[in-house]
């Protein structure tokens, strides 16, 4: 019997000297960029993911101006400093139909000063709700469509290629 408790003993010390805990190890690439998916907006029948602004916006002739909110997600490690984020204009050539919006018609700029303060991920964040300000044009009549889309920067590359681009569509009567 004590020969038993003896093995049981050294088992157990053994088994227990045996375990050790893994660390999980940190994220070591470069920090990266994307519009933030949501789940109920991929395309029926395709695998491309389409970005969709927190509100729609709503221009007249009463209301000259409204903005777009646009949900962007940073994936790597936080940063304690700001980090620029920037868009450019793109042509779809699936919007034949809607009017191709011109900058500083029928949005301010991406790369107007009025915006580029807003174009930043703060320090420690990894979410930020980018604006995108359409303005309305007495010249324009009909559906505009606004095709945009991220670029890199020094402070990201790019994320997924299905979630690079930003799409935002209103009337202009």
């Amino acid at each position: 019997m004590k020969r038993l408790s003896i093995i049981i003993f050294v088992f157990g010390v053994i088994s227990f000297a045996s375990c050790h805990y893994e660390k999980p190890g940190f994220y070591e690439g470069r920090d990266y960029i994307q519009f933030y998916y949501s789940g109920n907006l991929l395309h029926k029948d395709s695998n491309e993911v389409k970005t969709s602004p927190v509100n729609y916006p709503y221009i007249s002739s009463t209301r000259l101006r409204d903005t777009a909110w646009f949900r962007l997600k940073a994936v790597g490690t936080p940063s304690s400093r700001e980090r620029q984020v920037r868009f450019e204009q793109y042509t779809n050539e699936a919007d034949k139909n809607y009017i191709e919006a011109v900058p500083g018609v029928n949005y301010v700029a991406f790369d107007d000063p009025e915006i580029q303060k807003y174009m930043v991920i703060p320090a420690d964040s990894v979410h930020m709700n980018i604006p995108v300000v359409i303005l309305y044009d007495t010249g324009t009549r009909g559906s505009v469509a606004l095709n945009f889309k991220l670029v890199s920067t020094d402070d990201f590359e790019l994320g997924m290629p299905t979630l690079l681009k930003g799409r935002c569509m209103y009337s202009n009567y």
